[in-house]
């Protein structure tokens, strides 16, 4: 048998390679407790990030076993919840139209398995399969969120393996970046500011004009209306106006004339200003469309582009 085949068949030589097989590919690959998630949805006027940790990430921020029985009950989670919204406020930068800004004073935090509140006390080897969801949203006044940064320095406390999968939802688009702690920060353009849509609200909030839910075009011009009341005046006619106002010899046919018959120019003019306004809602709203998939193509086009150095 040769040297080869006799190493190949060694138990022993078996069992020097796999714990380093088993190093290279943690350094390789990662490892599942080192991954966590970040949901961001950004809004004209309210930013909401989700960060998903488990449980031993988050022991590597702050204390939670207060105790010292190497298990982690839901009253000690629940205890540490404070200390973990106050190291993520300190730990995450951000940055809210080039000001800085926090996560969020307002925080929730969401066990993500199933019946947490009668979770037992876990063990250690728990702490990696239990994640936890920890909710901040930020409310913009005065102004769109035009763009913001967000910068981690979190990777001192939880190691260099850890990384963050980042997924930005806007509208219906989907745009996946990673943290690490060669890649720690990002910056997002929104497109608010250029976005038809937006700005047309903007100005509806600025001059105080409320939109009933569901109506998005703009109240008929004066001239409408009248010409509409004029031709409503025969039906209440018909519903008992008294016989001064229906000419005479109208008694014996069914067909109620008015007594004073309307104007053709009149009507020819309200019929015009009708189809004038028709016109251009129409104009108005091919206008938005074709400039908010511009805008949406334009976005598309920037994603490889939007990962830069925050100017200093």
């Amino acid at each position: 048998m040769s040297r080869r085949s006799y190493l190949c068949r060694s138990p022993r030589w078996l069992r020097r390679a796999l714990p380093l097989a088993f190093v290279a590919g943690h350094f390789a690959f990662g490892h599942p407790a080192d991954q966590s998630e970040m949901r961001v949805r950004p809004k004209p006027h309210q930013l909401e990030i989700r960060l998903t940790f488990n449980i031993l990430t988050l022991t590597r921020f702050t204390g939670i076993d207060t105790d010292g029985d190497m298990k982690i009950s839901m009253a000690e989670l629940t205890a540490a919840q404070p200390r973990i919204a106050t190291y993520l406020n300190q730990h995450i930068h951000v940055e809210i139209n080039r000001q800085k800004a926090l996560l969020g004073s307002g925080v929730r935090f969401a066990p993500v398995w199933p019946d947490a509140a009668q979770t037992p006390p876990m063990a250690e080897v728990e702490y990696a399969a239990r994640n936890v969801d920890v909710i901040f949203v930020q409310t913009i006044e005065g102004k769109v969120l035009e763009d913001f940064w967000l910068g981690f320095e979190i990777f001192e406390q939880t190691g260099p393996m850890q990384t963050i999968h980042g997924v930005f939802e806007q509208d219906g688009q989907i745009e996946d970046v990673t943290f690490s702690v060669q890649e720690p920060e990002y910056l997002y353009d929104t497109g608010f500011a250029d976005d038809p849509f937006v700005q047309e609200a903007e100005k509806k909030q600025k001059a105080g004009l409320s939109t009933p839910p569901g109506e998005d075009m703009p109240a008929r011009p004066a001239a409408t209306l009248a010409s509409a009341s004029r031709y409503a005046a025969p039906a209440a006619n018909a519903a008992g106006t008294p016989a001064a106002t229906v000419s005479p010899g109208s008694a014996g046919n069914s067909a109620v004339k008015l007594a004073t018959p309307i104007e053709s120019q009149d009507t020819n003019t309200a019929s015009s200003s009708e189809r004038w306004w028709m016109v251009r809602a129409v104009v108005i709203m091919i206008m938005l469309v074709v400039g908010r998939k511009m805008q949406l193509s334009a976005r598309a086009k920037l994603v490889s582009t939007r990962r830069r150095p925050r100017p200093r």
